[in-house]
Protein backbone atom coordinates (compact mmCIF):
# COMPACT_ATOMS: atom_id res chain seq x y z
CA UNK A 1 0.00 0.00 0.00
CA UNK A 2 3.07 2.39 0.74
CA UNK A 3 3.96 2.41 -3.11
CA UNK A 4 0.14 2.73 -3.93
CA UNK A 5 -0.77 7.27 -5.53
CA UNK A 6 -2.65 8.89 -2.44
CA UNK A 7 -5.71 8.81 -4.90
CA UNK A 8 -5.77 4.93 -5.76
CA UNK A 9 -5.72 4.51 -1.66
CA UNK A 10 -8.40 6.93 -1.41
CA UNK A 11 -10.52 5.64 -4.29
CA UNK A 12 -9.78 1.93 -2.64
CA UNK A 13 -11.29 3.24 1.13
CA UNK A 14 -14.16 5.26 -0.31
CA UNK A 15 -15.43 1.63 -1.22
CA UNK A 16 -15.57 0.17 2.09
CA UNK A 17 -18.37 0.04 4.83
CA UNK A 18 -18.28 2.31 7.60
CA UNK A 19 -16.93 -0.20 10.39
CA UNK A 20 -14.05 -1.01 8.42
CA UNK A 21 -13.04 2.38 8.14
CA UNK A 22 -13.67 3.75 11.53
CA UNK A 23 -10.89 0.62 12.76
CA UNK A 24 -8.70 2.01 10.05
CA UNK A 25 -8.59 5.43 11.62
CA UNK A 26 -5.64 3.59 13.62
CA UNK A 27 -3.87 2.15 10.85
CA UNK A 28 -1.35 5.53 10.82
CA UNK A 29 -2.27 9.37 11.27
CA UNK A 30 -2.42 9.32 7.44
CA UNK A 31 -5.32 7.24 7.20
CA UNK A 32 -6.33 8.53 9.83
CA UNK A 33 -6.07 12.45 8.70
CA UNK A 34 -7.77 10.72 5.14
CA UNK A 35 -10.55 8.83 6.55
CA UNK A 36 -11.85 12.44 9.14
CA UNK A 37 -11.14 14.72 5.24
CA UNK A 38 -14.52 16.26 5.13
CA UNK A 39 -13.87 15.72 1.06
CA UNK A 40 -13.34 11.86 1.16
CA UNK A 41 -16.40 11.66 3.50
CA UNK A 42 -18.79 13.20 1.11
CA UNK A 43 -17.18 11.03 -1.87
CA UNK A 44 -17.91 8.24 0.57
CA UNK A 45 -21.47 9.21 1.29
CA UNK A 46 -22.16 9.68 -2.50
CA UNK A 47 -20.88 6.15 -3.28
CA UNK A 48 -23.62 4.50 -0.85
CA UNK A 49 -26.52 7.21 -1.71
CA UNK A 50 -25.90 6.90 -5.52
CA UNK A 51 -26.05 2.81 -4.97
CA UNK A 52 -28.94 2.63 -2.79
CA UNK A 53 -27.40 0.95 -0.22
CA UNK A 54 -30.23 1.37 2.14
CA UNK A 55 -30.44 0.24 5.32
CA UNK A 56 -33.27 -0.39 7.79
CA UNK A 57 -33.24 0.68 11.54
CA UNK A 58 -35.69 -0.39 14.17
CA UNK A 59 -36.12 1.03 17.40
CA UNK A 60 -37.32 -0.34 20.46
CA UNK A 61 -37.31 1.86 23.59
CA UNK A 62 -33.41 1.94 24.64
CA UNK A 63 -32.57 -0.71 22.30
CA UNK A 64 -31.59 0.13 18.29
CA UNK A 65 -31.06 -2.35 15.44
CA UNK A 66 -30.03 -2.10 11.87
CA UNK A 67 -30.65 -3.94 8.70
CA UNK A 68 -29.11 -4.23 5.49
CA UNK A 69 -31.05 -4.88 2.67
CA UNK A 70 -29.94 -5.76 -1.21
CA UNK A 71 -31.78 -2.40 -3.05
CA UNK A 72 -31.95 -4.89 -6.14
CA UNK A 73 -34.32 -6.85 -4.48
CA UNK A 74 -35.31 -7.38 -1.06
CA UNK A 75 -34.66 -11.03 -0.02
CA UNK A 76 -37.12 -12.60 2.33
CA UNK A 77 -34.66 -13.72 5.31
CA UNK A 78 -32.42 -10.98 7.01
CA UNK A 79 -30.70 -10.83 10.08
CA UNK A 80 -31.43 -7.58 12.90
CA UNK A 81 -27.78 -6.42 14.11
CA UNK A 82 -28.01 -4.75 17.83
CA UNK A 83 -26.83 -1.55 17.47
CA UNK A 84 -24.70 -0.48 21.08
CA UNK A 85 -26.10 3.79 21.93
CA UNK A 86 -26.04 4.68 25.30
CA UNK A 87 -29.50 6.22 26.07
CA UNK A 88 -30.45 10.04 25.64
CA UNK A 89 -30.93 11.97 29.03
CA UNK A 90 -34.08 13.27 30.22
CA UNK A 91 -35.21 15.75 32.42
CA UNK A 92 -35.88 14.78 35.96
CA UNK A 93 -39.87 14.91 35.79
CA UNK A 94 -39.66 13.16 32.61
CA UNK A 95 -39.99 8.77 32.67
CA UNK A 96 -37.85 7.86 30.16
CA UNK A 97 -38.71 6.65 26.90
CA UNK A 98 -35.72 6.38 25.23
CA UNK A 99 -35.31 6.73 21.27
CA UNK A 100 -38.96 6.21 20.68
CA UNK A 101 -40.00 6.77 16.73
CA UNK A 102 -37.80 7.26 13.88
CA UNK A 103 -37.86 10.97 12.29
CA UNK A 104 -36.33 10.49 8.98
CA UNK A 105 -32.56 10.41 7.82
CA UNK A 106 -30.43 12.75 5.60
CA UNK A 107 -27.15 11.55 4.76
CA UNK A 108 -26.66 8.52 7.29
CA UNK A 109 -27.80 10.82 10.26
CA UNK A 110 -30.84 9.58 12.12
CA UNK A 111 -33.43 11.69 13.61
CA UNK A 112 -34.94 10.16 16.91
CA UNK A 113 -37.78 12.53 18.60
CA UNK A 114 -39.73 11.46 21.82
CA UNK A 115 -42.99 12.35 23.05
CA UNK A 116 -42.20 15.84 24.69
CA UNK A 117 -40.70 16.99 21.30
CA UNK A 118 -37.11 16.53 22.39
CA UNK A 119 -34.80 14.82 19.61
CA UNK A 120 -31.59 13.17 19.46
CA UNK A 121 -29.12 12.90 16.20
CA UNK A 122 -27.59 9.39 15.61
CA UNK A 123 -25.11 8.17 13.35
CA UNK A 124 -26.22 4.18 13.14
CA UNK A 125 -22.71 3.67 11.45
CA UNK A 126 -20.37 5.59 13.60
CA UNK A 127 -22.77 4.30 16.67
CA UNK A 128 -22.15 8.41 17.90
CA UNK A 129 -25.32 10.08 19.03
CA UNK A 130 -26.58 13.83 20.06
CA UNK A 131 -29.14 15.38 22.08
CA UNK A 132 -30.25 18.23 21.06
CA UNK A 133 -31.29 20.81 23.13
CA UNK A 134 -35.01 21.48 23.63
CA UNK A 135 -36.59 24.27 21.20
CA UNK A 136 -37.61 27.73 23.33
CA UNK A 137 -40.57 27.85 20.95
CA UNK A 138 -42.51 25.06 21.26
CA UNK A 139 -46.27 25.83 22.01
CA UNK A 140 -46.65 24.09 25.80
CA UNK A 141 -50.36 24.10 26.17
CA UNK A 142 -51.93 20.68 24.07
CA UNK A 143 -48.82 20.54 21.93
CA UNK A 144 -48.41 18.37 18.91
CA UNK A 145 -45.44 18.59 16.10
CA UNK A 146 -44.37 18.01 12.98
CA UNK A 147 -40.99 17.78 12.05
CA UNK A 148 -38.08 16.69 10.27
CA UNK A 149 -34.15 16.64 8.95
CA UNK A 150 -32.41 17.85 5.86
CA UNK A 151 -29.37 19.32 4.53
CA UNK A 152 -28.63 22.84 3.40
CA UNK A 153 -25.91 22.75 1.11
CA UNK A 154 -25.81 26.75 0.85
CA UNK A 155 -24.17 26.43 3.84
CA UNK A 156 -22.83 23.21 4.69
CA UNK A 157 -25.12 22.04 7.77
CA UNK A 158 -27.89 20.30 9.26
CA UNK A 159 -30.98 21.42 10.14
CA UNK A 160 -33.86 19.95 12.06
CA UNK A 161 -37.72 21.87 11.32
CA UNK A 162 -39.98 21.66 14.00
CA UNK A 163 -43.56 22.82 13.62
CA UNK A 164 -45.19 22.96 16.93
CA UNK A 165 -48.96 23.99 17.48
CA UNK A 166 -51.97 22.67 19.49
CA UNK A 167 -55.12 21.66 18.18
CA UNK A 168 -59.25 23.32 19.12
CA UNK A 169 -61.41 20.75 17.95
CA UNK A 170 -60.85 20.22 14.14
CA UNK A 171 -58.88 23.64 13.55
CA UNK A 172 -55.33 24.62 14.36
CA UNK A 173 -54.92 27.97 15.82
CA UNK A 174 -51.50 28.87 15.23
CA UNK A 175 -48.31 27.50 14.37
CA UNK A 176 -44.90 28.24 15.38
CA UNK A 177 -42.05 26.65 13.57
CA UNK A 178 -38.00 27.12 14.73
CA UNK A 179 -34.88 25.10 13.01
CA UNK A 180 -32.06 23.91 14.52
CA UNK A 181 -28.64 24.36 13.07
CA UNK A 182 -25.88 21.34 13.54
CA UNK A 183 -22.89 24.10 12.80
CA UNK A 184 -24.08 26.65 15.78
CA UNK A 185 -26.39 23.78 18.15
CA UNK A 186 -28.53 26.30 18.92
CA UNK A 187 -32.86 26.89 17.23
CA UNK A 188 -34.37 30.19 15.95
CA UNK A 189 -37.86 30.84 14.90
CA UNK A 190 -38.87 31.36 11.51
CA UNK A 191 -42.30 32.65 10.01
CA UNK A 192 -44.83 30.61 11.01
CA UNK A 193 -46.31 28.07 8.12
CA UNK A 194 -49.36 29.51 6.31
CA UNK A 195 -51.14 26.04 5.85
CA UNK A 196 -52.71 24.25 8.85
CA UNK A 197 -50.69 20.98 9.64
CA UNK A 198 -53.20 19.95 12.06
CA UNK A 199 -54.60 16.76 10.49
CA UNK A 200 -52.10 14.48 12.03
CA UNK A 201 -51.23 13.78 15.28
CA UNK A 202 -47.56 14.52 13.91
CA UNK A 203 -45.43 13.84 10.90
CA UNK A 204 -42.06 13.38 9.54
CA UNK A 205 -40.82 15.31 6.86
CA UNK A 206 -39.61 13.99 3.56
CA UNK A 207 -36.57 15.58 2.51
CA UNK A 208 -36.34 15.72 -1.40
CA UNK A 209 -34.12 18.27 -3.60
CA UNK A 210 -33.84 20.43 -0.23
CA UNK A 211 -36.81 20.67 1.01
CA UNK A 212 -38.99 18.69 3.50
CA UNK A 213 -42.18 17.93 2.74
CA UNK A 214 -45.35 17.12 5.00
CA UNK A 215 -49.48 16.63 3.98
CA UNK A 216 -51.35 20.02 5.18
CA UNK A 217 -54.50 21.61 4.70
CA UNK A 218 -54.45 24.70 2.14
CA UNK A 219 -58.15 26.04 2.84
CA UNK A 220 -59.99 22.95 2.43
CA UNK A 221 -57.62 21.41 0.28
CA UNK A 222 -55.32 18.49 1.01
CA UNK A 223 -52.00 19.54 -0.33
CA UNK A 224 -48.23 18.55 0.06
CA UNK A 225 -46.53 21.74 1.29
CA UNK A 226 -42.87 22.03 1.09
CA UNK A 227 -40.17 23.47 3.51
CA UNK A 228 -36.94 25.14 1.25
CA UNK A 229 -33.85 24.92 3.79
CA UNK A 230 -32.24 27.48 1.98
CA UNK A 231 -34.66 30.11 1.87
CA UNK A 232 -36.85 28.95 4.96
CA UNK A 233 -39.48 29.33 3.21
CA UNK A 234 -43.20 27.30 2.60
CA UNK A 235 -44.43 26.66 -0.76
CA UNK A 236 -47.09 23.74 -2.21
CA UNK A 237 -45.51 21.16 -4.61
CA UNK A 238 -47.64 19.78 -7.29
CA UNK A 239 -49.48 16.67 -6.25
CA UNK A 240 -52.40 14.41 -6.90
CA UNK A 241 -55.81 15.30 -5.42
CA UNK A 242 -55.61 14.37 -1.73
CA UNK A 243 -58.45 13.68 0.01
CA UNK A 244 -58.47 11.28 2.97
CA UNK A 245 -56.85 11.12 6.66
CA UNK A 246 -54.36 8.34 5.35
CA UNK A 247 -52.30 10.33 2.89
CA UNK A 248 -48.55 10.13 3.65
CA UNK A 249 -45.74 11.28 2.15
CA UNK A 250 -42.17 10.10 2.37
CA UNK A 251 -38.97 9.35 0.02
CA UNK A 252 -38.96 6.06 -1.99
CA UNK A 253 -35.89 5.45 -4.21
CA UNK A 254 -34.96 8.58 -4.08
CA UNK A 255 -38.02 10.07 -5.25
CA UNK A 256 -41.08 12.00 -3.36
CA UNK A 257 -43.79 9.94 -2.74
CA UNK A 258 -47.68 9.72 -1.58
CA UNK A 259 -49.84 7.02 -0.67
CA UNK A 260 -53.38 7.54 -0.40
CA UNK A 261 -55.92 4.73 1.37
CA UNK A 262 -58.84 4.28 -0.69
CA UNK A 263 -61.99 5.08 1.16
CA UNK A 264 -64.08 2.43 -1.21
CA UNK A 265 -61.49 -0.16 -0.89
CA UNK A 266 -59.95 -0.42 2.51
CA UNK A 267 -57.50 -3.30 1.05
CA UNK A 268 -55.99 -0.98 -1.25
CA UNK A 269 -53.05 1.88 -1.53
CA UNK A 270 -52.53 4.52 -4.20
CA UNK A 271 -48.67 5.03 -4.41
CA UNK A 272 -48.13 7.99 -6.23
CA UNK A 273 -44.26 7.81 -7.18
CA UNK A 274 -43.23 11.86 -8.61
CA UNK A 275 -40.21 10.47 -11.05
CA UNK A 276 -39.67 14.70 -11.99
CA UNK A 277 -39.52 16.72 -8.82
CA UNK A 278 -42.46 19.21 -9.07
CA UNK A 279 -44.01 18.10 -11.92
CA UNK A 280 -47.49 16.88 -12.01
CA UNK A 281 -47.42 14.91 -15.01
CA UNK A 282 -44.14 12.69 -14.10
CA UNK A 283 -46.27 10.96 -11.69
CA UNK A 284 -46.88 7.13 -11.88
CA UNK A 285 -49.47 5.24 -10.23
CA UNK A 286 -49.57 1.89 -8.53
CA UNK A 287 -51.67 0.33 -6.59
CA UNK A 288 -50.69 -2.08 -2.98
CA UNK A 289 -53.14 -4.44 -2.04
CA UNK A 290 -52.77 -4.91 1.37
CA UNK A 291 -54.34 -6.79 4.43
CA UNK A 292 -57.14 -4.91 5.27
CA UNK A 293 -57.76 -6.33 9.17
CA UNK A 294 -54.30 -3.66 9.52
CA UNK A 295 -54.80 -0.60 10.28
CA UNK A 296 -51.13 0.71 9.38
CA UNK A 297 -49.09 0.40 6.75
CA UNK A 298 -46.30 2.88 6.92
CA UNK A 299 -43.88 2.79 3.98
CA UNK A 300 -40.28 2.25 4.21
CA UNK A 301 -38.37 1.24 0.71
CA UNK A 302 -38.80 0.67 -2.42
CA UNK A 303 -36.15 -1.82 -4.74
CA UNK A 304 -35.12 -1.86 -8.24
CA UNK A 305 -37.25 -4.27 -8.89
CA UNK A 306 -40.29 -2.89 -7.48
CA UNK A 307 -40.78 -4.24 -4.57
CA UNK A 308 -42.22 -2.42 -1.58
CA UNK A 309 -41.71 -2.68 2.07
CA UNK A 310 -43.98 -1.30 4.84
CA UNK A 311 -43.97 -1.59 8.60
CA UNK A 312 -47.11 -2.92 9.34
CA UNK A 313 -48.66 -2.25 12.93
CA UNK A 314 -44.80 -1.86 14.54
CA UNK A 315 -44.94 -5.57 14.52
CA UNK A 316 -44.52 -6.62 11.15
CA UNK A 317 -42.50 -6.21 8.30
CA UNK A 318 -44.31 -7.07 4.69
CA UNK A 319 -43.08 -7.03 1.29
CA UNK A 320 -45.38 -6.24 -1.39
CA UNK A 321 -44.12 -7.54 -5.74
CA UNK A 322 -45.67 -4.73 -7.99
CA UNK A 323 -45.11 -7.16 -10.37
CA UNK A 324 -46.66 -10.49 -8.97
CA UNK A 325 -48.95 -8.39 -7.29
CA UNK A 326 -48.53 -10.03 -3.84
CA UNK A 327 -47.28 -9.14 -0.30
CA UNK A 328 -45.96 -11.67 2.04
CA UNK A 329 -43.93 -11.20 5.51
CA UNK A 330 -39.86 -10.41 5.69
CA UNK A 331 -38.57 -12.33 8.28
CA UNK A 332 -35.83 -10.82 10.37
CA UNK A 333 -33.75 -12.22 12.47
CA UNK A 334 -33.03 -11.13 15.80
CA UNK A 335 -35.19 -8.11 15.77
CA UNK A 336 -37.39 -7.08 18.52
CA UNK A 337 -41.33 -7.74 18.33
CA UNK A 338 -42.39 -4.33 18.65
CA UNK A 339 -41.01 -1.43 16.86
CA UNK A 340 -40.66 1.71 15.05
CA UNK A 341 -38.59 1.44 12.07
CA UNK A 342 -36.79 3.54 9.23
CA UNK A 343 -33.88 3.58 6.37
CA UNK A 344 -30.44 5.16 6.07
CA UNK A 345 -27.61 5.04 4.32
CA UNK A 346 -24.26 4.33 5.74
CA UNK A 347 -21.96 7.36 6.32
CA UNK A 348 -18.95 9.13 7.90
CA UNK A 349 -21.28 12.45 8.91
CA UNK A 350 -20.51 13.01 12.51
CA UNK A 351 -23.98 14.14 15.06
CA UNK A 352 -21.52 16.07 17.29
CA UNK A 353 -19.32 17.90 14.88
CA UNK A 354 -19.41 19.20 11.54
CA UNK A 355 -16.48 18.67 9.33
Amino acid sequence: MANLPDETISDVLSRLPVVSLCRFRCVSKPWRSLISNPQFIRTHLNRNTNDKNERLILSNYCNLYSVELDSSQFRHQLAAVHLNFAPPKFRPDQNPRCYGEIGGSCHGLVLMPDVWCNYSLVNPSTRESRELPESPFTIESKVLADYGLGYDSCIDDYKVVNISYHRIETECADNVVSVYALKTNSWRRIENSPYDHSRFEHQSGAFVCGALHWVARNGTEDVIVALGLEDEKFRIVASPNLDCNSDRVCVLGGGLCVFVEQFYDPGCLDVWVMKEYGVRDSRTKFTVTCDNSYDSWRPLSLSRTGQFLFNVEGYKLVLFDTQEKESKELVVHGRPAQFEAGTYVESLVSPTRLC
